[in-house]
């Protein structure tokens, strides 16, 4: 007799056909979109099919079946999506109630089986063998393997064929637990010049290995209720392509998305986080930037650090210009023994081309400001006049200039008098572009006068 071993063989080849391609589109959203082609052997007529080798975290309602021979003489007309896999737990299911083998004692003897029990450290069980036409299972001897048990989530359909024969089939689903991220590396210098590495993180628990697969990423929130069944005939809207430089993948405009390809195949395992390269580019033109934050009517008993940024324009001309997929920004600067240290870390919005990234590393520890509310003269019932002043001093060695953000806390404002000059930034913010002398100080007074 042949071994459970040979009888699973058997299952698979017979529900299991060798795919030719295999394309993987991955979302943001732990959702994924599969599209393979494979070949099978259909006879003339309504026949059932089983479909093995999907994931089981698959979505039965977005599956569509398309016969590449005969699209409009092959038909589904009926699907089931069936995951009841054999194991030690579902066989034995099957025989509850019924005669078995079973070991009592040192002796075998003809039982009726009301309950499978549980594992023991006596007794390691999950071991399923066909011996003498029987099969063991633990402590158990099973005349048959039962009808009904998968190897591997299965789709069954009931087909009309027109036509019998080799067809090749392409299959299109999406499937949960299957999702991706960006994280980034950059590296700065003295000269405030960046060099960034993108990285691309898959994390694969959908049940499924995907091998040999052409991979592709989308950047953007899609809207999983709108989108889900959306799967048919999708149009892409393609912009000039840009490559990633020094990476592997293609970038295009999709939808209001966008989309990466990888321009070599890859495979994703079952239960596993894969790194790829998404992007690098070097000597990005960035610039440090020093904030330091108030309101009208703050006064800083304690002086306060100034914030510190590093910003820089996504676009060629800067040395970057592709779009970023939002992620993690991690910064590193070496130090006067050549060792990178890390400098901070911000998270990254989705970033299209020739706008503006803007990363908060931490605050700056040799420069320190204050801000003192000096004096509030009331107007009328609904208007004040309030004088304020701030001060920043620099422990650096070199010459900086400190972006100083003043909120002004009123409906209506107008500046009547300031030391330097100054811009009105959004509906309530006063800003002032301070120079600060190495080793120095520099004082900014101002008048407001508020309504409200």
């Amino acid at each position: 007799m042949k071994t459970l071993i040979t009888i699973a063989c058997v299952l698979v080849c017979a529900v299991t056909a060798v795919g030719q391609s295999l394309e993987l589109t991955v979302y943001n959203s732990d959702l994924a979109l599969v599209k393979e082609v494979r070949t099978i052997d259909l006879r003339s007529g309504v026949q059932e099919f089983p479909y093995a080798g999907v994931p089981k975290a698959l979505i039965p309602e977005s599956v569509r079946f398309r016969s590449l021979r005969d699209p409009d003489g092959t038909s589904v007309l009926e699907q089931n999506y069936r995951y009841d896999l054999l194991d030690r737990a579902s066989l034995l299911e099957r025989y509850k109630g019924k005669e078995v083998l079973a070991k009592v004692g040192d002796s075998w003897k003809t039982v009726r089986l009301l309950a499978h029990g549980n594992p023991t450290d006596d007794e390691p069980l999950g071991r399923i063998l066909q011996v003498g036409g029987e099969i063991h299972i633990e402590g158990f001897i099973l005349p048959e393997l039962p009808e009904g048990l998968l190897l591997e989530p299965s789709l069954v359909w009931l087909l009309d064929a027109d036509k019998g024969g080799e067809h090749q089939v392409e299959l299109t689903y999406l499937t949960d637990s299957i999702g991706w991220r960006a994280d980034y590396v950059a590296v700065v210098d003295d000269d405030n010049a960046l060099d960034l590495t993108g990285w691309v993180t898959l994390n694969n628990r959908s049940g499924m290995d995907y091998e040999n697969a052409n991979l592709k990423l989308v950047a953007g929130d899609v809207n999983r209720v709108r989108q889900a069944f959306e799967v048919r005939g999708a149009e892409y809207m393609v912009d000039a392509p840009m490559a990633a430089k020094s990476a592997g993948f293609q970038e295009e405009s999709f939808f209001e998305y966008h989309l990466y390809g990888l321009d070599r195949p890859t495979t994703v395992l079952d239960n596993e986080q894969k790194q790829v390269e998404l992007l690098h580019a070097d000597r990005i033109e960035a610039e440090r930037v020093y904030t330091f934050r108030a309101r009208t009517n703050q006064t800083d008993h304690t002086p306060r650090s100034v914030g510190v940024t590093l910003e820089f324009m996504n676009s060629e001309g800067a040395g970057a210009g592709m779009a970023l997929p939002q992620g993690i920004v991690r910064v590193y600067q070496a130090d006067s023994g050549g060792q990178l240290q890390f400098a901070g870390e911000d998270r990254l919005v989705h970033t299209p081309i020739d706008e503006e990234v803007k990363l908060r590393l931490g605050e700056a520890f040799d420069i320190r400001g204050e801000h003192e509310s000096r004096k509030l003269v009331k107007l009328s019932e609904r208007s004040w006049r309030q004088q304020a002043e701030f001060e920043l001093r620099n422990h650096k060695e070199q010459d900086i200039v400190v972006e100083a953000i003043i909120q002004v806390v009123a409906r209506e404002w107008s500046v009547d008098r300031a030391s330097q000059d100054h811009e009105q930034r959004g509906r309530n913010e006063l800003v002032f572009q301070v120079k600060v002398p190495a080793r120095g100080e520099t004082k900014v007074s101002y008048t407001v006068t508020m309504n409200n």
